[in-house]
């Protein structure tokens, strides 16, 4: 949400009317933000999903996901109906919003696809780190890159096509939708890459109307006052270690307690970021704090290192911040961004299999201590710094909706 919050932002200063069509389990994000928004859905209904065991399975979270996708567009098509102006809207959508796409295609809108990490490429070219393991991928040749990823094709495509290709006849679309996570997702007027070349740079197989811009960066931080009593810790003691394993995971318990673990080993403060308190053991040590949300960007840069889960959003505000970075990496994007981390020089990974004290406690202390981490963090902190200006991201979506 945090991104389309910053693209809606942008493009309000800029005196456009803007609505964000969001799920009710996160309305609240757009419309603190001031922006005009429309919740579709229910909230508990959608939370309801993060509970699920399967969620951060790197096999059958996305199989969880992609039975929900459906029926998650079908709710959103009307709310998006509803807000077109012929001949004045352009359609802004992330990448798995496929109202959007089914709407901006039948309506025959300036629709952009917004891409927020380079693992949803899916490239034979430059192989993305989907599971443990598949870091191989990147060494085999090239016909074999391609026939994993076209039996990949074949697997989203028999779980999505048929009741994606059901809402495109309700919406008056008569030819059936191939690809539908290798080329249809896509919009083919222009697709909004929401990260910058140095991190992953473009390939031959990537769709050729593939523009990358910049990490966006926001998190909230003009909308949600910090607690007192952090600035507190925080000027207490030496910078603690930050723990967060993602606003939306629920089922964190060994995330904390092995995090708290290895911070105890190596006589570092801990930081704890988490909206579930009930993950968390009933009494913290004395020199770790807990807080429902923290604004990354106020935080990360007074802390030692972070702890998360590999969200790219996550990642973005380290990188910013000039802080190494350990990720444990469940499923989804988590192992191609702590991959391209690693490449960096800026930060680790561990699968949850392996995400234990002694060895989580041993990578926090090399990411603290090595010089050529603290060099890599330095020089990607200047690299943020000298991202793209949001204006020409707006300029290219003013560009969309001027053809």
């Amino acid at each position: 949400m945090h991104p389309l919050v910053w693209l809606a932002r942008l493009l309000a200063a800029r005196g456009h009317d803007v609505c964000v069509v969001a799920q009710a389990a996160v309305a609240e994000i757009p419309q603190r933000a001031g922006l005009r928004t429309r919740s579709v859905g229910d909230a508990q209904q959608q939370l309801a999903i993060t509970r699920h065991p399967d969620i951060w399975n790197p096999w059958r979270g996305f199989r969880l996901l992609a039975g929900e996708f459906p029926g998650w567009a079908r709710e959103m098509i009307p709310a998006i109906e509803a807000e077109i102006l012929p001949g004045r809207t352009v359609v802004l959508g992330g990448g798995i919003a496929f109202a959007a796409r089914i709407v901006g295609e039948a309506r025959r809108l300036p629709h952009a696809t917004v891409q927020l990490q380079p693992a949803v490429f899916m490239s034979a070219d430059d192989p993305p780190v989907i599971v443990a393991g598949s870091e191989s991928l990147k060494r085999r040749p090239l016909w074999l890159r391609r026939l994993v990823f076209r039996l990949g094709f074949w697997e989203t495509d028999r779980l999505l096509r048929r009741p994606i290709n059901q809402l495109r006849r309700e919406a008056g679309l008569t030819t059936p939708a191939r690809g539908i996570m290798r080329d249809w997702w896509m919009s083919p007027q222009l697709v909004l890459g929401l990260f910058p070349e140095w991190f992953a740079a473009p390939q031959p197989d990537w769709p050729r109307q593939t523009v990358l811009t910049r990490f966006p960066l926001y998190d909230e931080r003009e909308h949600r006052a910090l607690p007192p009593e952090l600035e507190k810790f925080l000027q207490a003691g030496p910078p603690p270690v930050l723990l967060t394993p993602g606003s939306a995971n629920s089922q964190a318990v060994k995330f904390f307690a092995t995090g708290l673990a290895a911070c105890r080993q190596l006589g570092v403060r801990a930081l704890l970021a988490t909206p579930f308190r009930e993950q968390l053991p009933a009494r913290l040590p004395p020199d770790a704090a807990h807080f429902e949300y923290l604004p990354f960007s106020a935080v990360f840069p007074r802390c030692a290192a972070v702890v998360h889960h590999g969200g790219i959003g996550t990642c973005a505000q380290g990188l910013a911040a000039g802080v190494p970075q350990l990720i444990m990496a469940m499923a989804h994007d988590q192992p191609d961004n702590g991959w391209r981390l690693r490449s960096l020089g800026v930060g680790d990974y561990l699968y949850p299999w392996r995400f234990r004290p002694a060895l989580v406690a041993a990578r926090l202390q090399r990411l603290r201590r090595d010089p050529g981490t603290a060099a890599a963090c330095r020089r990607m902190k200047e690299r943020m710094e000298s991202a793209m200006a949001p204006e020409r991201v707006a300029g290219l979506l003013e560009a969309l909706g001027e053809k």
